[in-house]
């Protein structure tokens, strides 16, 4: 496993919507990435053995006390683009995900930045989504787009 996901469902999305000129179909399913471990490993050249079985332990051992949860929507949309994967993602909220990245900060002298916590909910490829795993991503590979007009709650 190289991703830790929160599952999530929403309902009552359409199936397709048009954005910048594409026309995007909903996914078969969703989640939130929590943890891109192997994105980490190789955006950040970490050498530590083991460290994805490492970091999937501690997570595991920090959910016993430290719920994961998604807190909310923001109803912020972002328009996606890597070469030719185009996407659109939703931003939300979840407890106690920084205080996670923190502790394997610590743990293991990183300076992980905590993610942007998004759900992909249109691709142009089928059930293709695009990593962002931080700021830098952010910045790099989306823009801001007026909401698609989606109500999106907590299932």
């Amino acid at each position: 496993m190289d991703t830790i996901i929160l599952p999530i469902s929403f309902s009552n999305l359409p199936e397709k919507i048009e954005v910048e000129g594409y026309s995007l179909t909903r996914k078969s399913s969703f989640h939130i990435s929590l943890v891109c471990t192997g994105k980490i490993i190789e955006k950040y050249k970490i050498t530590i053995p083991d460290f994805l079985d490492k970091v999937v332990a501690d997570f595991c051992e920090f959910v016993k006390e430290n719920p994961i949860e998604l807190l909310n929507w923001e109803n912020e949309f972002k328009f996606v683009s890597e070469k030719e994967r185009r996407a659109v993602i939703t931003m939300c909220d979840i407890s106690n995900l920084n205080k996670f990245f923190d502790h394997i900060n610590r743990k293991y002298t990183l300076s992980l930045e905590y993610p942007p916590t998004h759900a992909t909910i249109y691709t142009l490829q089928p059930d293709i989504g695009i990593f962002i795993t931080d700021s830098s991503d952010i910045e790099n590979l989306t823009k801001p787009i007026p909401s698609p007009n989606l109500i999106l709650s907590k299932i």
